[in-house]
């Protein structure tokens, strides 16, 4: 009987004829492009059990890569349940970074040098240095960008001069950079992106460790090889050079991570960097419909740095996919409750967004329809962040004329020309209300006095205000947008902000008072961080979290210009004809919808703005988001994706 014959009758695995040649594909060097839902892993396992029974090749000789912790775990497991636990203790499915690790044991062991100590946390640093430099403390969307960024340079291997050209709002990153590399250093530290490089540097330096690898593993596997970044391709390309014996399993289509950076373009390479390389294809989603997966496929075509694929399924043609365009993006949340709640109580279902600030809402309305809920990789970071707590400065101080803490949060935000001075003078002073201290501050000019005087009349308005109407009273008749503005010329994203003022808004509109929305947003964030269990819950989630999953129902929200796609990637693309970050943002959607099994549906709304800005009443009106014109990948999907289906515009 033949190892394809043996998965079938003892382990009910049945093949198609990609998969089958996939898995007889034994030496050599082979990439195999894995379309979503195609079942690689079942693939990568079988592969490896017909190295073993059928080739006989001894399991400590084959070493598979993965991409984290848990598909390490999985695929042990997945084996285990296929073949038993014979060679299962032999086998070495590790992450890069437990890889690289090890090398730089056996350098220490080999050479009786001590390698630096591993730094877990390098964010209480980062937040010293960025303290000792500018002499204040870091915003966490700031702390975020500098550590995505450091470690992006590692994997990158950027040299000096592209570090020097990374530009970050309110800090100079070069000079953090350079700051951070110091305090390693002195204090003989190395993070977990370190060890990529340590590692390549001891193979690539000496012969001797490099053989040891070389000659201990023949075969090697690396799964989600679209996730895997350049260094850790350089060192995959090193540990084969010997034997040109890899099995490369990934998607160029499903890279969803150039922030951390992922490294699709060796993928695209495979033939250049390995002698004799063949590529294979595993076209068929067992997955979903016909329909979701028809138009993914011509979807996902618009690309032009991808393989030439078509996905393609045996499944039924299942329904219509759904779009759903509101007049207002407040009314996504309850359309979503009402879907919700109409579907089967078996169904699984997932809301999936680009960020994690758009689960906010969704919580809100999720919670108080009584409805279960799941949040995949939670980060709560919308309620720490600044645009929040400037709302709720403005708030406190409508409410407590003294309350200084506040004052000082808000005070240069307001722009009726208060200096650090002035504040001082104030918070030496603030037992009684705040401005009436300011207006009788000695050698104050008249056209200051006037100023703080009629925003002192405002905050008095603000404090009777419901909360819906203060928000936009604090946006546009004091002073915040401009706030707004000033740090988008700074190089905040005014896209990102905006969404925070928008959501905060969402909440706002439910509630009558303003101390209900103080409370509603605390009670929010508690509820966030315990956000339940798995089983019979709607599962949140973004999109990059997604990945790997699978539910009966995806439900996709806030597919808007200038959040999804991004706007970054939208001005590249007509300003620079940058493709790069467009074409990410193509894949990001498409690794979205190919989460659905059955039933798939887009929404998305209009962005409300204010326009009458006269004080104590401002005036609604709904602006399109989709200009004549300008291509963005809300037109794309309108054109391309639901072609077949009647179109969004």
């Amino acid at each position: 009987m033949n190892f394809i014959e043996h998965l079938k009758t003892d382990h009910n695995i049945i093949l198609n004829s990609q998969e089958e040649i996939a898995v007889l594909s034994i030496d050599g060097a082979t990439l195999l492009l894995a379309v979503p839902g195609s079942g690689k892993t079942t693939v990568i396992i079988a592969r490896i059990g017909n190295m073993l029974y059928n080739h006989s090749i001894r399991p400590e000789q084959i070493l598979t890569l993965t991409f984290s912790i848990a598909a390490a775990r999985d695929m042990t497991e997945r084996f285990v349940s296929i073949f038993g636990y014979k060679f299962a203790d032999r086998l070495q499915f590790k992450t890069i970074h437990s890889f690289c690790y090890t090398v730089i044991k056996d350098y220490e062991r080999m050479f009786g040098k001590k390698a630096f100590d591993i730094l877990e946390f390098n964010a209480p640093i980062i937040k010293q240095i960025y303290l000792e430099l500018y002499k204040e403390y870091i915003g966490e969307d700031i702390l975020r960008a500098i550590i995505q960024s450091i470690g992006y340079c590692k994997n990158m291997m950027k040299k000096n001069e592209d570090i020097e050209k990374i530009s970050l709002p309110d800090c100079n990153f070069a000079e953090i950079y350079k700051a951070y590399e110091d305090y390693k250093l002195q204090n003989k530290l190395m993070d977990y992106d370190d060890m990529l490089n340590y590692a390549f540097t001891i193979l690539n330096k000496y012969s001797e460790i490099l053989e040891i690898y070389q000659n201990k593993y023949r075969y090697f596997n690396v799964d989600e090889a679209q996730d895997t970044s350049f260094v850790q391709h350089e060192i995959i390309r090193l540990l084969v050079r010997k034997s040109n014996n890899i099995f490369m399993v990934g998607d160029e289509d499903q890279s969803i991570y150039g922030f951390r950076a992922a490294f699709p373009k060796a993928l695209l390479d495979f033939r250049n960097n390995y002698k004799t390389a063949n590529v294979l294809l595993m076209e068929q989603n067992y997955r979903s419909t016909k329909k979701i997966v028809d138009n993914a496929n011509r979807f996902i075509k618009q690309n032009k740095d991808r393989y030439p694929k078509n996905m393609h399924s045996e499944n039924d043609d299942g329904c219509e996919i759904k779009q759903t365009r509101l007049n207002e993006l407040n009314e996504q949340y309850k359309y979503i409750t009402n879907q919700i709640k109409d579907e089967k109580h078996n169904a699984s279902i997932a809301v999936l967004y680009r960020n994690n600030d758009s689960a906010v809402p969704v919580v809100d309305a999720l919670e108080h329809e009584k409805i279960p809920f799941y949040i995949k990789e939670n980060k709560p970071t919308f309620f720490t962040h600044f645009v929040t707590n400037d709302i709720l400065c403005f708030i406190r101080l409508a409410q407590n004329s003294s309350d200084i803490d506040a004052f000082e949060k808000i005070y240069y935000k307001i722009y009726c020309g208060i200096t650090k001075l002035m504040f001082e003078f104030a918070k030496q002073n603030a037992a009684v209300n705040i401005f009436d201290i300011l207006i009788e501050m000695p050698n104050l000019n008249n056209k200051t006095a006037e100023k703080i005087k009629a925003i002192k009349e405002k905050f008095l308005n603000l404090k009777n205000m419901k909360p819906i109407n203060a928000i936009e009273f604090i946006e546009y008749q004091m002073g915040y947008l401009t706030n707004i503005k000033n740090l988008s010329d700074k190089g905040y994203s005014k896209e990102t902000l905006m969404q925070k003022l928008n959501i905060l808004k969402c909440i706002a509109s439910k509630r009558d008072r303003l101390d209900d929305f103080s409370e509603r947003l605390h009670e929010l964030e508690k509820i966030m961080l315990n956000s339940g269990s798995k089983s019979n819950s709607v599962t949140l989630t973004t999109v990059h979290s997604s990945k790997g999953l699978e539910f009966d129902k995806v439900i996709m929200i806030d597919v808007i210009d200038g959040q999804f796609p991004s706007q970054e990637s939208i001005k590249l693309l007509k300003e620079e004809d940058d493709r790069t970050m467009f074409e990410e943002e193509v894949r990001l959607f498409y690794v979205g919808v190919t989460r659905a099994k059955k039933d798939l549906e887009i929404i998305t709304a209009n962005m409300q703005r204010e326009l009458n800005k006269r004080p104590g009443k401002v005036k609604m009106m709904v602006i399109p988001i989709v200009i004549v014109g300008v291509i963005t990948l809300f037109y794309v999907i309108a054109v391309h994706l639901f072609k077949s289906v009647g179109g969004l515009m």
